[in-house]
């Protein structure tokens, strides 16, 4: 019974489970429009609709012409960065969108000039016009190879996916990206992240077994990923009543301080019922004090499932725990915020340590829309700092 009852603390919330594959409607995003460029696409369409203004359909029909006639008929770079930049909600639209992609990226590379780079752009302008099954089918779609292979791409495309309910897919566009290994790495940690996020959110036991073989994975190649991907497998194994695991999973956080982490230690320690093990968690958070402290603080949820097993728990427990829970309450560290939605909890910021190259919408702060790729010669610092693949590497 107290097995049942705690693994829905990390239920509360959560969406319906898509076992279908197909477009469910926005859930909710796990990164923000702006770590994504979403807003920095929207501003440079409405910068392009302006100088466009009145000429908007003859381009259009322009293009249509173009890529329906003659073989020997030119794409140039800006006229496929302004139908990615004009293109509106419109199956007429989106066909010539993709019909000049295809042209494009079949023209011979020594007639390309320029070198912006299309491929996060492009899955911009599909988030923007909300079809994530084209974004997925042009990606997959071999005549595209190396169209789409940047890891800022891979980040914008997973997180439409995710958004959309389309968990299944995340996982197929994982197993993609592991083949591609873009920049010289298999195990870029951004979509490392949404692909715990989206087997979380499955929560299937195909999901599981999935999510587990990932960190399993991960481990023996010696990756660390990111301490929200951490939560998020470690919350699946709750789920699944493997406490243990879960456990295991959170002990791998060196500081394991941050809200979710030690929440989620003290869940699959109170299922094992291994109370005695709760006392220094509860009392490393009372022992942080001072003006300048941030206060600490449990989800409500989740210091009622621990008074749940104090008050049916035949072993001998120590009166220390029931003091601290009391302590706890009486001075403002228990929140009304559910676990679930601490863990869902957008991503406003990628940036490390003031590095602009880190932040996935820099290119159009300065490039109107292309991710570039800059010559880049690191110091020693800066190659370990850069040892694993992410963010800090698109540049």
């Amino acid at each position: 019974m107290f097995r049942k009852s705690l693994v829905t603390v990390l239920r509360q919330g959560s969406s319906a489970v898509n076992t279908g594959g197909a477009l469910k409607g926005s859930n909710r995003t796990l990164y923000s429009a702006s770590v994504l460029g979403l807003d920095g696409y929207e501003s440079f369409r409405e910068k392009t609709r302006t100088q466009h203004l009145h000429n908007v359909d003859n381009f259009k029909r322009k293009m249509r012409d173009f890529v329906a006639g003659s073989a020997s008929n030119m794409i140039f770079t800006e006229d496929l960065k302004n139908i990615i930049h004009l293109a509106d909600n419109t199956d007429e639209d989106k066909k010539l969108l993709v019909d000049m992609i295809e042209k494009y990226n079949a023209q011979s590379q020594e007639l390309r000039f320029g070198n912006y780079i299309f491929g996060p752009v492009v899955m911009r302008a599909l988030y923007s016009l909300k079809d994530p099954i084209l974004a997925f089918k042009l990606f997959k779609d071999e005549k595209h190879s190396g169209f789409f292979d940047q890891l800022s791409t891979y980040q914008i495309l997973g997180d439409m996916l995710y958004e959309n309910g389309m968990y299944a897919e995340v996982r197929e566009l994982f197993d993609l990206i592991k083949t591609r290994q873009v920049q010289g790495g298999r195990y870029p940690k951004h979509p490392i992240t949404l692909t715990f996020a989206a087997c979380y959110r499955e929560n299937t036991p195909e999901s599981f077994q999935y999510a587990m073989d990932l960190w399993k994975e991960l481990n023996a190649v010696g990756h660390i990923p990111m301490r929200k991907a951490t939560a998020f497998a470690a919350a699946l194994a709750l789920k699944h009543n493997q406490p243990g695991i879960a456990l295991e999973i959170v002990g791998t956080v060196t500081k394991g301080n941050y809200v979710t982490i030690r929440q989620l230690r003290i869940l699959a320690l109170t299922e094992m019922e291994r109370l005695d093990d709760l006392i220094p968690v509860f009392r490393s958070v009372l022992e942080v004090g001072g003006p300048l402290e941030k206060r600490h603080t449990f989800c409500q949820e989740v210091v009622e499932k621990v008074k749940n097993v104090l008050a049916t728990t035949k072993s001998e427990v120590p009166q220390d725990l029931q003091r601290m829970l009391e302590y706890l309450e009486a001075n403002g560290h228990i929140s009304d915020s559910s676990l679930d939605s601490l863990l869902c909890q957008e991503i406003v910021s990628t940036a490390q340590r003031k590095d602009p190259a880190s932040n996935l919408a820099e290119s159009y702060r300065t490039r109107g829309g292309s991710q570039q790729f800059k010559k880049f010669n690191p110091t020693r610092q800066q190659k370990s700092r850069f040892a694993r693949p992410g963010l800090a590497e698109m540049h």
